[in-house]
């Protein structure tokens, strides 16, 4: 009789360990499935940023836009004034909108880190997504690169300073920023990231990834004159 308890404790020790086991291969499992499905959703969430900031390029680089842009109310014309050499001219891209650039819907921050030279229309919104996914966010800058060209030098030939034209007859170069964020992997409130795209196009960056949103940027240098072409640099 005590063989028979001795035996049957025995087995339920066993059965125990077995599913102990079993429980700790199981949590292991789950533990690699989820970083698994992290990694793939991460990287997939980078590839949604980048093709954002990716068309918001291509966009800029629109053959049928340059000329536009070009004029006296375009993007690039907007540097022609002197006083406009040192802004950094700011617009949310969405995709959507039949007119790309509308410099009423611009933003403009000053190089002394005034945001409200051009009103405050052109900051990125938290509701503002640039896809139809509700997913994204993309917002512009636009530089003037400074050039230490000599005086003149940037006319473009057969043109004079006193020409008047809807296009610029001088060359300049244009830096673009473009940085896309995707607030939903977050729980940073619309006023905070609404504060970051208020941000210079240095320091946005590192905004968002003070509030743990991902995100991503890319750059692209652009020579632009009175022919309506782009030069990509």
């Amino acid at each position: 009789m005590m063989n028979q308890r001795f035996q049957r404790g025995a087995t339920l020790i066993v059965v125990l360990i077995i599913l102990l086991f079993m429980t700790i291969i199981g949590t292991l499992a789950i533990r690699q499935s989820l970083v698994s499905l992290n990694i793939a959703t991460n990287g997939q969430a980078q590839q949604l940023m980048f093709e954002s900031s990716d068309a918001a390029l291509f966009k800029i680089e629109d053959p049928t836009q340059v000329e536009n842009q070009l004029a006296a109310n375009g993007m690039f014309a907007y540097f022609d004034s002197a006083d406009h050499a040192q802004d950094q001219l700011v617009f949310c891209y969405k995709a959507n909108n039949t007119n790309f650039f509308n410099l009423q819907n611009a933003s403009v921050i000053s190089s002394d880190g005034t945001i409200t030279k051009n009103g405050v229309a052109g900051y990125c919104q938290s509701t503002w997504f640039s896809t139809g996914r509700s997913a994204i966010l993309t917002q512009v800058y636009l530089t003037q690169v400074a050039s230490n060209s000599k005086p003149l030098a940037n006319f473009t030939l057969g043109t004079s300073a006193g020409q008047s034209t809807n296009i610029s007859n001088t060359t300049k170069s244009i830096s673009v920023t473009v940085i896309s964020v995707l607030p939903s992997f977050s729980s940073a409130s619309s006023s905070d990231i609404e504060a970051c795209f208020k941000k210079n196009k240095d320091e946005v960056g590192t905004c968002f990834s003070d509030l743990n949103i991902p995100y991503n940027i890319q750059r692209a240098d652009y020579t632009v004159g009175a022919i309506p072409t782009l030069k990509t640099s």
